[in-house]
């Protein structure tokens, strides 16, 4: 009986696997399987024809966004085993370094996947002039696409004057987008220890050819414990790739406001 016993936890394992992980394998098994075959055929087509610079360059963009379409979906997958996993408590997986390094979902408002800033409406900190404006320098000391990096240093943040901005961003990928996010770093990083430049109030607008829809208005909260916050949207049916970020408020800073990352998560 105690074998027996002692076995349970490995048999309800090989049940959550094949219940739970298969779909995700098979899924992407054929995503990749096809992937693959894409790849040899663009393949056989630059050996047919080489000595094209500008034909191969147009092939290597196209098979990085395959790939990179790819790899975000399987990201998904796996973000979405793990909270399977912990939902229904396995805890002898979710122990696993594997399992712990999917810290994560796919932020489909990254520079690294192809994320980019549209337009900004709002004015920089430091004063602006006509060459600057020319050139699209308006805000090079602290420009938007910082939202879009992973680098949280102390001064890396899309920083305008006073509480109020619209940032325009296009995603990597059109999306079913289910959450919105914003981090901050912490008050102790923050020049003078004052994080009242963080952004407050926010709301988020996904834009198509049948006008703007609301996807919410959002709080980014003052907590030391949580600088990351992430937000649920109202319902939406359709895949996006284009929002507008309307910035309204601040912690009370009276000079400026600093965004240092922005989070959309959802489906490809």
């Amino acid at each position: 009986m105690r074998i027996y016993l002692s076995l349970l936890p490995a048999a309800l394992i090989c049940h959550f696997a094949y219940t739970v992980l298969s779909p995700y394998y098979f899924e992407n098994s054929k995503s990749l399987e096809k992937l693959r075959k894409d790849v040899d055929e663009m393949t056989q087509v630059v050996l047919a024809n080489p000595g094209n610079p500008i034909e191969s360059r147009l092939l290597s963009e196209i098979i990085d966004n395959a790939v990179q379409k790819y790899v975000t979906s399987i990201w998904d997958d796996l973000y979405a085993i793990k909270k399977a996993l912990k939902t229904r408590q396995y805890p002898l997986i979710a122990s696993s370094k594997s399992f712990s390094s999917i810290e994560e979902r796919v932020n489909y408002a990254s520079e690294d996947l192809g994320a980019q800033v549209i337009s900004i409406d709002g004015q920089p900190v430091c004063p602006s002039n006509f060459l600057k404006r020319l050139l699209g320098m308006e805000f090079n000391a602290n420009p938007p696409v910082q939202m879009l990096r992973t680098d949280m240093e102390t001064g890396n943040c899309f920083a305008f004057r006073n509480d109020s901005a619209i940032a325009t961003i296009k995603l990597s990928e059109p999306v079913l987008i289910d959450k919105i996010g914003l981090e901050h770093i912490a008050k102790k990083l923050t020049p003078g220890e004052d994080n009242r430049a963080a952004p407050k109030d926010f709301s988020v607008f996904a834009i198509s050819e049948n006008g703007d829809e609301l996807l919410g208005k959002f709080r980014y909260a003052d907590n030391q414990n949580k600088l990351r916050q992430t937000f649920d949207i109202l319902q939406s049916v359709k895949k996006y790739d284009l929002l507008r970020f309307h910035f309204t408020s601040n912690h009370g800073h009276p000079r400026y406001t600093c965004v240092y990352r922005i989070f959309v998560h959802g489906k490809m």
